[in-house]
């Protein structure tokens, strides 16, 4: 594998605190990066020569591995995982079970908007949260057009609410800020 290095320096962001820059080196090799800014390192590094941060994909998984005590010998691992924007589809589809449970309310339409939400935690687990997420939309316009026009309103809120939490637009908790 070939080996990149290259430099650039980093700057204070808060206005109101001193206006510290560190230079920064970082290293491509072998599949991984690592970060190495001036004056920091790793317990058995000499000084100017180890690099504390790292980014690798291990066991399929992004993480960080940060040495961020000198004297420590294990690293923090952080695992990015949840980081993934394929994770919003699980929380959108999430919030279309919960709030769905409200308009499909009958004992026709909620007896199968509970199989539509059991079939979609299948789904999630064999073909992601993205075809979970799409199932439960397609399943309720199927049975939308027999919904009275206040819960149609409701639905296509409660949708639009589901969109959000997709384009990063809201967080779950003003989500669940839709009038009863």
């Amino acid at each position: 594998m070939s080996k990149i290095t290259c430099i650039t320096t980093i700057k204070e962001q808060c206005l109101d605190a001193p206006q510290v820059q560190i230079k920064v080196n970082i290293l491509s090799e072998y599949g991984q990066l690592w970060i190495q800014p001036e004056g920091y390192g790793g317990k058995d590094a000499v000084n100017g020569v180890g690099w504390p941060i790292g980014i690798e994909i291990r066991n399929g998984k992004l993480r960080f591995v940060i040495y961020d005590d000198i004297a420590g010998e294990a690293p923090q691992i952080l695992d990015l995982t949840r980081a993934q924007e394929e994770c919003r589809y699980c929380e959108a589809a999430e919030y279309l079970e919960e709030h769905g449970r409200r308009i499909f309310t009958d004992s026709f339409t909620g007896s199968f908007w509970n199989a539509a939400c059991i079939s979609a935690g299948i789904l999630s687990n064999k073909q992601g949260d993205k075809v979970a997420y799409e199932y439960l939309l397609n399943f309720s316009d199927k049975y939308l057009q027999d919904l009275p026009p206040e819960k149609e309103k409701l639905w296509q809120e409660i949708k639009s609410n589901a969109t959000g939490l997709l384009e990063g637009r809201q967080s779950r908790k003003t989500s669940n800020e839709i009038p009863k």
